[in-house]
């Protein structure tokens, strides 16, 4: 066995993964999107997924995208202080970076951590307004306009953003886009969260976004990535292990990199450089555990004693991962049918269940089921 091979598999959040599974044709879109011009529709984006589904990845993903093509990524982040941090102190980095030290603008009123008080003024007379949003943008977007580039600016956890924020960070996109810059906005968030938002008057300009919506990685893509991100690490999997491999992790692409990563362990611990079924099928319980303790636990903080509770009735229920009448959870929790819709709908917000079809419910996360199970003393009494 060759010492110092490093583990490929990446199970961590956020973490670009040595191999992106299942993505292809979204990056590929992306990337066209970006080469098509300010009328392209993937100048706008709006991605939800589950936790764990991998949609700060594709922000990684569509970020060096842009990056390949000469744009400006600007990051923005769901805070008191987002739309303050960006106009104030990212867009005048973003700025300078393009104006260079030779040139004679003035930077004004701006903190930037490590440098101190600066400022930025268009004259040495400050006879020009106080900068805004869409001013410092329509400036950056004219200088990478002489360069053929653009701005890429993304936004996670879309369901945290102020309403207000949001609808001013729209605003100045679609001013920029109107008036033919080369600008893009992607922003990503939980299904019901982003959902909840839209239905803000403050939020047309991205109601009309082109949706994305990652699901399961389909299994022959997951067996795919197995296959090569053993492979790109120094090693070898069999077939049937990469089978078991996908399997086990259910298309959820952090379980994905979690079955990988810990069947590397195991196989590094057996002083081996080759991966077998014996040594993904050791690793089950494992994963299990492991999604428990990084998935499950902090997607059920903070929620209340009635929406365990029919999280826990549908644990009971559900055979084998089967979805669950809404009448049978009803009936085990000795209640009517309609005295659930509101920690139902709840749940759907919190993105812990799903409705697979009407009158239907069931879980969102793989292994929440088992999760449960495994844990009555979470229950309510």
């Amino acid at each position: 066995m060759h010492p110092t091979r490093a583990n490929p598999f990446r199970p961590t959040f956020g973490v670009s993964p040595t191999i992106l599974a299942g993505r292809d044709s979204l990056l590929e879109s992306f990337t066209l999107g970006l080469a098509e011009g300010p009328g392209s529709p993937f100048r706008a984006l709006l991605i939800s997924g589950a936790r764990g589904m991998g949609k700060t990845v594709m922000l990684n993903e569509f970020e060096d995208a842009a990056a390949a093509q000469g744009w400006v990524k600007l990051r923005v982040y769901p805070d008191s202080s987002m739309l303050d941090t960006l106009t104030n102190t990212t867009l005048p980095e973003a700025i300078r970076d393009q104006t260079g030290p030779g040139d004679k603008r003035m930077l004004t009123g701006v903190s930037i951590s490590g440098i101190g008080q600066i400022t930025t003024a268009a004259d040495p007379d400050h006879s020009h307004p106080t900068p805004t949003l869409i001013s410092r943008l329509r400036e950056l977007a004219t200088l990478l306009r002489q360069r053929a580039s653009g701005i890429l600016i993304t936004l996670d956890e879309l369901q945290s953003t102020d309403i207000n924020h949001l609808h001013e960070l729209a605003t100045a996109v679609q001013d920029l886009l109107r008036d033919d810059f080369d600008i893009a906005l992607v922003a990503a968030g939980l299904p019901e969260g982003v959902e909840r938002l839209l239905q803000h008057e403050g939020t047309t300009f991205l109601r009309r976004a082109e949706r994305i919506h990652l699901g399961e990685v389909d299994h022959a893509d997951s067996v795919a990535m197995f296959l090569e991100t053993t492979t790109a690490g120094g090693r070898r999997i069999d077939r049937d292990a990469a089978e078991l491999a996908a399997h086990i992790s259910v298309g959820y692409p952090y379980s994905m990199q979690l079955t990988g990563s810990l069947a590397w362990a195991r196989a590094t611990l057996d002083k081996t450089d080759h991966i077998t079924t014996r040594q993904v099928e050791s690793v089950r319980d494992e994963v299990i555990r492991r999604m428990g303790m990084q998935v499950h636990e902090p997607s059920l903080h903070s929620v209340p004693d009635g929406e365990l509770t029919i999280l826990y009735a549908i644990a009971e229920l559900s055979d084998n991962g089967e979805m669950v009448a809404t009448g049978d959870i009803a009936a085990l929790m000795k209640v009517k049918p309609n005295a659930l819709s509101v920690q139902r709908r709840q749940l759907l917000r919190r993105g812990l269940l799903t409705v697979p079809k009407y009158g239907y419910l069931n879980f969102v996360l793989p292994y929440m089921r088992e999760h449960l199970l495994a844990n009555p003393q979470h229950r309510p009494l």
